[in-house]
């Protein structure tokens, strides 16, 4: 067996909550440092971990010895001085999506990935949790030509001023807004399964304007959307509509339908799947499971073997420039209250 990759992560929000405990469980890899903004944050982790490293010095993380693989999950608006410093020490990259603040930024990322010659992959892990994974599974069985498909989610964590303390996912300087959190996964499934999109229209919202900095600190002010909704039109035929409200005042989760000349495919908020082609009853499996660690190991194994054996990785940086280029055209849309083509790139 190859000996496992050594890995650091750059970033205490998913870094702490999912990639670190997936990283430590895995075979493949030994975590071995990890940065954060605030130095007592990333030593507090690194003990908890045991982990060689914590800090708030990007230079002292890049240095530890043996270092082969650096995790980026930073505010979006970091990726790329982020991604950039690591490839230009020749460590690998897996970067949190999206991959940039604009695909500028992420073919910069992609170009300096591929002269420095290392691995680099985007964590679009969603597709693999098993609700996705097996929708997109049958999907492509039962649908045939595309006529529409209806992406909605609903959330109720952010009903409130103080249901969640303010940080950089509110602020739209920083990249925060729920289109980077969960619409960019949404785009990734559609294109996964309809191909390219001809052009788009958008619209968001802030619902809730103010928001505390922790528990009795200041109000402040929220930039960065809350809820949005996106309408897709696609090059080979069909429409789709994405839509997000973190501020519901019931909660219900993710509902998926997708329908097509020949079959219907879909997902309820329970994780219970329904497929069938035309003139055929529905057919149900689930509850499925929608773990996102369970999810992003697939990312990470695949990962490993593209470091030690040459596999590709999945998902690629070609598919995480084809979101962006679509997420770029989603946000455009939506200050110049227009339809927009999003700009051809490799990979889309």
């Amino acid at each position: 067996m190859s000996e496992p990759v050594k890995i650091a992560v750059a970033g205490t929000g998913y870094g702490a909550k999912v990639a670190l405990p997936v990283y430590a469980e895995l075979e493949q890899f030994e975590p071995v440092a990890v940065w954060s903004r605030r130095a007592e944050r990333a030593r507090e982790l690194a003990d908890e971990l045991d982990l060689r490293l914590g800090t708030a010095d990007l230079d002292e993380l890049l240095d530890v010895p043996g270092l082969e693989a650096v995790h980026v999950a930073t505010p979006v608006v970091t990726h790329a001085r982020f991604a950039r410093a690591v490839v230009g020490r020749g460590l690998h990259l897996m970067c949190e999506k999206p991959l940039a603040d604009d695909l500028r930024q992420a073919q910069e990322i992609a170009r300096a990935v591929r002269a420095a010659g290392v691995v680099g992959a985007v964590d679009y892990g969603r597709r693999f949790e098993e609700t996705r994974r097996r929708l997109l599974e049958r999907g492509r069985e039962v649908l045939g030509t595309p006529r529409l498909a209806s992406v909605s989610l609903v959330f109720d964590d952010h009903a409130e001023p103080d249901s969640r303390p303010y940080t950089w996912v509110h602020d739209a300087r920083l990249g925060g807004g729920r289109l980077q959190g969960y619409g960019v996964h949404d785009l990734d499934l559609l294109l996964e399964l309809f191909g390219d999109v001809d052009a788009v229209a958008a619209a968001t919202e802030v619902t809730v304007p103010h928001r505390y900095a922790g528990d009795g600190g200041e109000l402040r002010r929220v930039t960065a959307e809350d809820a949005f909704g996106v309408l897709l039109r696609f090059r080979g035929g069909g429409l789709a509509v994405v839509s997000f409200v973190a501020t519901a005042r019931h909660d219900r989760g993710d509902v998926i339908e997708i329908h097509g000349a020949e079959g219907t495919v879909s997902l309820d908020a329970a994780g219970r799947l329904a497929w069938g082609r035309a003139g055929e009853e529905l057919q149900v499996e689930g509850p499925l499971d929608s773990s996102p660690k369970e999810a992003f190991k697939h990312v990470a194994r695949r990962f490993a073997a593209s470091v030690r054996e040459g596999a590709a990785p999945d998902p690629s940086l070609d598919e995480g420039l084809r979101v962006q280029a679509v997420f770029d055209a989603v946000r455009r849309a939506d200050v110049e209250r227009r339809w927009v083509r999003p700009e051809r790139v490799a990979g889309g």
